[in-house]
């Protein structure tokens, strides 16, 4: 499995719920894509109370069969469309492949 993940910024002229809501309907188009097995959106908070500021609203998990799948998917127009409108929006979706993951041991 492939996964790809999109951290997305809050956006500046939009309150957080109308921009989920936006997020939500474009984003669906990505998980209509060939080879998507998974397409989830999660809404990020702070970990800090005393500071509170969030650098990353939502965050965007693709799970794809394989790494042909991933490819195909960030070529796909809904994807494109996607980031686009984020990145006019203001909103600095930044997008990473995740690697293998190994287990951390005390």
């Amino acid at each position: 499995m492939t996964r790809l993940i999109v951290l997305i910024g809050p956006p500046y002229h939009l309150r957080a719920a109308e921009a989920e809501e936006w997020l939500r309907g474009e984003a669906s188009g990505v998980a209509a894509v060939d080879g998507v097995r998974r397409a989830v959106l999660s809404a990020l908070v702070s970990p800090s109370v005393r500071w509170g500021n969030n650098e990353w609203g939502w965050l965007i998990e693709v799970d794809c069969a394989s790494p042909d799948d991933a490819d195909r998917v960030v070529r796909d127009s809904a994807w494109t469309a996607l980031i686009g409108d984020l990145r006019l929006l203001g909103m600095r979706p930044t997008v990473a492949v995740v690697g293998d993951a190994s287990e951390l041991r005390a």
